[in-house]
């Protein structure tokens, strides 16, 4: 381990700075949350285990045998697949020195608080990212049959054609009544451009920006058919036809992914000032504020989200 302290107002915080030291690193890390929002959350089990659990119900057959009167029927046998999870730990921290924190013009701490908070939600939209990233079905534009032929830009028909085939499987939308769609802004760009009928509606027909705000998914745009769209940079991209840049835009339904609810309680801020270290920092010369978390993201069902995979005109 290297502390690797950033050198040249205080030796500690009281506990007003504390309490918004913990907002700021809470706010700064809700930006960056766009995967969390679909993902099926559960709080960390606290003194109960190191797993966390999810159940998968199995559908029940239909009834489609009339009752005969004044017999009950047999009833349905109950079934459901229990998916277990270990939560892992994850972190990042910056050291600094006292001449740092005595001589900078600005407030450093609030500044390191913001970066980190930033960070955190970046590192856990990015954990959930790589696990759904070729673990979901997976449709490309055009004709394409693997990623290296794609080289069609993603389009309003890739997303009708990926909400169909949810609604075909009967995944469920989100209390909404929507698919949730994150995409790259490039192909953002490309939505909004796209002039097909019943193509793209713009975010402020359907939800009035002014006086109803809070209804507004993280990052969203507009919607195509029933898929709210979110753009987000932190998209992954890859190589197509002709070495054309891709983009691996989502088409997400109900329970496709878990999560850690991390925004309400599975992260711990830790602020060490000089002087807090003992033995191990004899003059008081260096301190820290960093940052851990659990994470986990199990695959729910792969069927309940798409991975779309094409190029942009952008």
């Amino acid at each position: 381990m290297s502390l690797n302290a950033n050198l040249t107002n205080t030796s500690g915080l009281n506990d007003a700075s504390a309490i918004f030291y913990d907002r700021t690193l809470l706010e700064f890390l809700q930006f960056p949350l766009f995967f969390q929002e679909s993902a099926e959350k559960r709080p960390m089990p606290g003194k109960n285990g190191t797993q966390i659990q999810f159940l998968r119900p199995v559908t029940l057959a239909v009834a489609t045998t009339a009752i005969t009167e004044g017999t009950n029927p047999n009833g349905a046998l109950w079934n459901s697949t229990k998916i277990l999870a270990t939560p892992l730990q994850y972190g990042n921290y910056v050291g600094f020195s006292d001449r740092l924190i005595l001589e900078a013009y600005d407030n450093i701490t609030e500044a390191m608080h913001e970066v980190l908070g930033y960070n955190a939600g970046l590192t856990f939209d990015t954990l959930q990212r790589n696990q759904m990233d070729a673990s979901m079905t997976i449709q490309y534009t055009g004709a394409a049959t693997s990623e290296a032929t794609v080289a069609v830009a993603c389009a309003a028909v890739d997303f009708r054609k990926a909400s169909k085939a949810l609604q075909t499987l009967a995944v469920m939308p989100f209390e909404d009544g929507c698919y949730h769609g994150l995409v790259h802004p490039a192909t953002a760009a490309d939505l909004q451009a796209d002039s097909a009928a019943g193509s793209w509606l713009d975010l402020n027909k359907y939800i009035s920006i002014d006086k109803n705000h809070q209804a507004m998914l993280r990052g969203e745009i507009g919607k195509i058919f029933n898929i709210r769209v979110q753009v987000s940079p932190n998209i992954s991209t890859g190589t197509g036809s002709g070495s054309a840049t891709t983009y691996h835009n989502w088409v997400i339904g109900k329970q496709g992914v878990g999560a850690v609810d991390v925004a309400n309680e599975g992260i711990e801020k830790i602020v060490h000032m000089p002087g807090e270290a003992g033995v191990y920092d004899p003059l008081n010369l260096t301190g820290s504020i960093g940052y851990k978390f659990y994470a986990v993201f199990p695959i729910l069902d792969a069927n309940r989200a798409i991975e779309i995979i094409g190029t942009s005109g952008y």
